[in-house]
């Protein structure tokens, strides 16, 4: 697999301006053929991975570099100011503060999305078990007034979710009490009651309702999605930010059905997420529409959901063209959903 370079320390806020300052953000505008990029090292960026190890990037002239990130929150300000040229992260309120202060980015395309399965999602709202065998909840509106876990608390991508089901049951965000908590500690805290329910991904869902402490409730709806693919604003002016995003999208079209879990896909995502190839298999993946479409009506509920739980310091959506730019996945080839 061709090397993927590891930068986190250096992407530090604070350092990262330093550490980057000789990348091809200064000249992106002309379009150099070099491309870095910022990106959070999960499966669910399979089409970056893929695009890399079979040389998508080469056939469109690019050099692409990967550059492993915390998280998007830490990238989006390199994007901005052109250290980086593109990041592929999820989505939080973080990302809509810092367009509304005037960080130059735009979101042009999504990643993994739901594929609607049910039985064995990639991830999952659950409850505890104790809760529902009391008959205290057995269903979402029964959540009120309790306690449910998520990564990164009410401003991030988990909240979104929590968000859609509490919708759904005629609920609210304030109806409930966030939880922050990682995802490995919350098949602990369902079983201690330290939380009564959590938004929670695989295997870990899964794994609380294995050990008994938790049985699960709600799933997300399929083509729904919290991450993608965001530009600096000086990288999409370049000619080399069509070139990346074709790349991508032939790579999302080898990973269509269960393409996605060919040995040789399973090969590539297990080299460049640091795991076997058991242990991506034993983990549900998710899907990505061929074209990798931004998704805007998702992305306008998710600024919503953030004004509503106060992550936000405003309470006006912002006008979608300041933050979105569909035109790469349009002028891709490819087709949506």
């Amino acid at each position: 697999m061709r090397k993927l370079t590891a930068m986190a320390a250096a992407l530090l806020l604070g350092v990262g301006a330093t550490a980057c300052g000789t990348s091809g953000g200064d000249t992106a505008g002309e379009g150099d053929g070099t491309v870095n990029v910022g990106y959070v090292q999960l499966p669910i960026f399979a089409p970056l991975f893929v695009a890399q190890d079979k040389g998508y990037f080469e056939d469109e002239g690019l050099t692409v570099n990967l550059e492993n990130v915390k998280s998007g929150q830490d990238a989006i300000p390199l994007a901005s100011s052109g250290k980086l040229d593109a990041v592929l992260a999820g989505f939080s309120a973080g990302m809509f503060s810092a367009i509304n202060t005037g960080l130059d980015v735009k979101v042009v395309g999504s990643m993994g999305v739901a594929d609607g399965d049910t039985e064995n999602p990639a991830s999952a709202l659950v409850v505890s078990k104790e809760l529902m065998d009391s008959g205290k909840v057995s269903s979402v509106a029964d959540l009120k007034g309790l306690k449910i876990g998520a990564l990164g608390g009410e401003s991030a991508t988990s909240a979104f979710y929590i968000g859609m089901a509490l919708k759904e049951a005629g609920l609210s965000m304030s109806d409930v009490e966030f939880v922050q908590l990682s995802n490995p500690d919350m098949p602990a805290a369902l079983g201690n009651g330290g939380i009564d329910a959590a938004f929670v991904s695989a295997p870990f869902w899964d794994m609380a309702v294995e050990d008994g402490v938790a049985e699960k409730l709600w799933t997300t709806p399929e083509g729904t999605s919290g991450t993608g693919v965001l530009y600096g604003g000086q990288f999409a002016e370049s000619p080399d930010a069509q070139k990346f995003y074709n790349a991508l999208a032939r790579a999302a079209k080898d990973l269509q059905g269960e393409q996605r879990y060919s040995e040789e896909n399973l090969q590539i995502i297990a080299e460049a997420t640091d795991q076997s190839v058991e242990e991506v298999k034993s983990v549900p993946l998710y899907a990505w529409l061929p074209d990798l479409a931004p998704l805007p009506e998702q992305l306008a509920a998710m600024e919503q959901t953030w004004m509503e739980t106060g992550s936000l310091d405003y309470d006006e959506p912002l006008p979608q063209e300041q933050y979105l730019d569909g035109s790469f996945a349009e002028n891709s080839g490819g087709e949506g959903q």
